[in-house]
């Protein structure tokens, strides 16, 4: 397989993989079906706890097992966590959907960005993983926009939550078979010793894999940092009962949704322009984005709240950059384990953040005293920025190659 004929597969796998269109609505489904905000809350909190629970143990299993298999047993599981949620649309149905969308979240996160590296290095382009990732991250964004506007477009003609439900269950039995169509690129030695349990292999693979990440300052600084972006990808799950608090109709909750997911859009194609871009100029821009999006919360009128998709935007080319420079700095064997240490941060950081939004939302259903808080720890996280992301490893790339 060509490096051209690899990028047009991950860019539509990545794409198919995010295309649901209940996303945008599946809180007001939950919602209408009797679930308060603070029970959402305590569901967006069990999702972080399982995943924190099973992140990096399900990182040394992509270490141990071909990455396919895991990312496309992740998908399965996602697909049934969906269809529990809309068979049983109360809070203990959504307890169990999130917490299968959570072992979905843990076996792909680590796996994915290692698997993707993997099949870079065997064509000999691992330089251009900052480019590509940029690209696969910015076309499962546009899955998840082009779902948006299709919720759209349902609801305006009377169509309902349960339609848009069941068929995002039926899309995302399609990347089951575009992930096992990949190559097998897996560092795995057929000829390991077999004197050693698998069990006991992959104990030995997860402490390595730690023991690798605590030996640089640079993997530790990335790890902790790259936790901190990823924990902090909470504010869509609020925008559309933010919209809702504001007298916004069903149909409208999906365009607002739209224009906050296209920041990830934007902040994606910064990045895949500038791969080299410093700590200093993203940083900078997760500043900014901070007191934009609180003038935002602030306001009163609906269209402000498109203004947190200026977030996404600095948080996506936050979190491409902060994964580049992971890459490049862990081997092939461990480089799941590692990459899902820093899912295991971001997990445990999305849930302090629901626990702390759930306090201290108000009787009457005002999340945004919490959100103030997660913005202020978002000002924090670009002046860590500054200091901690350290330049990209040199590469010997064309002009053309970095605007593909």
């Amino acid at each position: 397989m060509s490096l051209e004929q690899l990028r047009r597969r991950l860019y539509l796998l990545s794409f198919i993989d995010e295309f649901g269109p209940i996303y945008a609505v599946y809180t007001l489904w939950f919602n209408d079906n009797g679930v308060t905000v603070a029970q959402l809350s305590a569901v967006f909190l069990t999702w972080s706890i399982v995943t924190i629970a099973l992140e990096i143990p399900s990182g040394a299993v992509a270490d141990r097992i071909d990455r396919r298999y895991v990312l496309a047993g992740s998908f399965a599981i996602r697909a049934v966590g969906i269809a529990v949620w809309l068979i049983v649309p109360s809070f203990v149905g959504a307890l169990i959907g999130a917490a299968l969308f959570a072992v979905n979240t843990s076996l792909a996160s680590g796996a994915w960005e290692a698997h993707i590296h993997d099949q870079l290095t065997h064509l000999g382009a691992s330089e251009r993983y900052p480019v590509v990732m940029a690209r696969v991250m910015q076309l499962g964004h546009l899955g998840v926009a082009l779902a948006s506007v299709v919720a759209i477009g349902v609801l305006a003609i009377d169509g309902t939550f349960l339609q848009l439900g069941w068929a995002t269950v039926a899309i995302h039995a399609l990347p089951i078979r575009l992930v096992l169509q990949l190559p097998d690129v897996s560092h795995i030695s057929a000829t390991e010793p077999g004197d050693e349990s698998p069990l006991r292999r992959w104990w030995t693979t997860l402490g390595e894999g730690i023991r690798e990440a605590r030996a640089s300052a640079d993997v530790m600084r990335l790890t902790l940092l790259g936790a901190m972006v990823e924990g902090l990808f909470i504010f869509d799950e609020y925008t559309p009962l933010l919209a809702r608090d504001r007298g916004a109709s069903d149909a409208t909750v999906p365009v607002l949704v739209l224009v906050v997911w296209s920041g990830l859009l934007i902040g994606g194609e910064v990045v895949a322009r500038r791969p080299a871009a410093s700590g200093s100029l993203i940083g900078g821009g997760l500043v900014l984005a901070s007191f934009v999006v609180a003038f935002g919360l602030v306001s009163s009128p609906l269209w402000s709240l498109a203004l947190i998709g200026v977030a996404y935007a600095a948080l996506q080319a936050n979190w491409v950059v902060i994964d580049a420079r992971l890459q490049e700095r862990v081997g092939p064997s461990h480089r799941a384990t590692v990459t899902s240490m820093k899912g295991f941060g971001g997990g445990l950081i999305s849930g302090l953040a629901f626990i702390g939004i759930g306090f201290a939302t108000t009787p009457g259903g005002d999340s945004r005293p919490g959100l103030y808080v997660a913005l202020a720890v978002l000002g924090l996280i670009g002046v860590l920025a500054f200091a901690w992301i350290p330049p990209r490893r040199p590469a010997v790339t064309s002009a053309s190659e970095d605007r593909s």
